[in-house]
């Protein structure tokens, strides 16, 4: 019901969508400020993955035609609620699952507004990676890479996002059969250091990260573990055609 509801507020004029979508999206977020204010329980009833979740779908599917120049109808919506996420995000920071439906929430958030969401979610996923290395923001940051690599005013705040979140990403991986007990975050990793060669190599390229990066990569290529493997050799073999193509 909320995709369909979704995808018919996505073809409403675009001074409606905002309005509309605010509406739509005000009795998960009051769910979720709800549970905000209840004391930390082990019970279902503090669990917040169903507001989050319908938040994603609604996100996910509100896709509404917007013309250069013109400023997102969902922008508004989005930086309205992103106190209530973040907040969200930060109460349940060491809970791997909910965690998890914090940060598709926030992907499809930032896949429905595009550039309006940068500022507001890389301080608050460096912040809570430093205190817990959940690979799922790896991944998030591979999407802002993606979304907003090209982007020149860009580039150099998603480098300091990289970097970031390297230095926690090494600390784990150095520890004895750190490549072994964490390949989820070998295959976020390798999968952000990716979109970096594929959007804006000569940004990674350039920077001090890129010599540890290259050396985790090399360790990494006789992990036994199919998907990080997979990210690792992509990122190699993006690196090698970047330079082939630019030879």
């Amino acid at each position: 019901v909320l995709a369909g509801t979704a995808l018919v507020l996505a073809r409403l004029p675009l001074e409606k969508i905002s309005e509309c979508l605010s509406e739509l999206c005000a009795v998960q977020v009051l769910a979720l400020k709800k549970l905000l204010s209840q004391e930390p329980s082990n019970g279902l009833s503090s669990d917040p993955t169903v507001p989050l979740d319908r938040l994603a779908v609604i996100f996910r599917h509100t896709n509404p035609i917007v013309e250069n120049g013109q400023v997102h109808p969902c922008q508004k919506v989005i930086q309205e609620i992103w106190p209530v996420l973040s907040e969200t995000l930060n109460k349940h920071s060491a809970d791997n699952r909910i965690v998890e439906r914090c940060c598709r929430c926030l992907r499809f958030a930032v896949r429905c507004v595009g550039k309006g969401s940068a500022a507001l979610l890389q301080p608050l996923m460096v912040n809570v990676y430093r205190e817990h290395q959940h690979s799922c923001f790896l991944y998030l940051g591979s999407i802002l890479v993606d979304e907003y690599g090209m982007e020149e005013g860009c580039r150099q705040g998603l480098l300091d996002m990289l970097q970031a979140l390297c230095i926690p990403t090494f600390q784990l991986l150095e520890q004895p059969n750190g490549l072994q007990n964490h390949p989820d975050t070998v295959d976020d990793l390798f999968r952000l250091a990716s979109r970096f060669i594929q959007r804006s190599p000569v940004t990674l390229l350039r920077s001090q990260v890129m010599i540890p990066i290259l050396q985790w990569a090399i360790a990494a290529t006789t992990l036994d573990h199919r998907d990080a493997n997979c990210s690792v050799m992509k990122f190699l073999r993006d690196l090698i055609h970047t330079g082939v193509a630019n030879d």
